[in-house]
């Protein structure tokens, strides 16, 4: 695992959070996660954050901070390297977001790394096959949209009917397109301001 230094101020994580992770995966990152497991996994570390399921988490690093024991760190990383998860000169774990991103970009990276954290303990095997990756970057990404966009708070925001699409991935901390794919998957799309025009409005895959 890669090493990371310098300061940053971390909050004490509640005691249950690792331990409730345990409980619900043991301790193989080998088996495969349901979906109903990630949501649950998600669901956790809002509470562990004291974010209720209706809450927008703009700042997935910050939430890192406070529900978890991990570092945080923002760092100019190099092209094609969202984040990752290291540990400090310390051996102490730690998150790490390349700091080149635009915001949204790095909320998400962030979210992504937590579901590695809370879904795998931040271990890949060094023998993992291109499969198992795969597996693993799956529920990774899975966990980010249930952190990010869970089904109750992507319903209350766009039935606000004064929010436009570009406005409601601002205040959830996301591209535009990343929330468009979460209203497809879940059929949202007949919401107040997605009824005019085309199917959705207000989004392009570059918002």
């Amino acid at each position: 695992m890669p090493t990371v230094s310098g300061k940053t101020r971390q909050r004490a994580a509640p005691k249950d959070l690792d331990r409730g992770v345990r409980i619900l995966y043991g301790i193989s990152v080998s088996r495969r996660r349901t979906v109903r497991e990630i949501q649950t996994a998600a669901a956790l570390l809002r509470r562990g954050g004291g974010r209720a399921p209706s809450d927008p988490i703009p700042d997935a690093a910050n939430l890192a901070r406070t529900a978890t024991r991990l570092r945080v760190y923002e760092r100019p990383l190099p092209l094609g390297i969202r984040g990752l998860l290291a540990s400090t000169p310390h051996y102490q774990p730690a998150l790490v977001v390349n700091a080149r991103l635009p915001a949204v970009d790095r909320n998400v990276s962030a979210a992504h790394e937590l579901g590695h954290w809370m879904l795998h303990g931040g271990l890949t095997p060094a023998d993992a096959s291109r499969s198992e990756r795969q597996r693993q970057e799956w529920e990774a990404e899975r966990f980010a949209l249930e952190l990010l966009l869970p089904d109750e708070l992507l319903r209350r925001v766009l039935a606000e009917r004064r929010c436009s699409g570009k406005a409601a991935a601002l205040r959830l901390g996301v591209r535009g397109s990343y929330l468009l794919r979460r209203i497809r998957e879940l059929s949202l799309a007949d919401q107040p301001f997605l009824r005019r025009g085309s199917p959705v409005r207000g989004f392009s895959d570059t918002t």
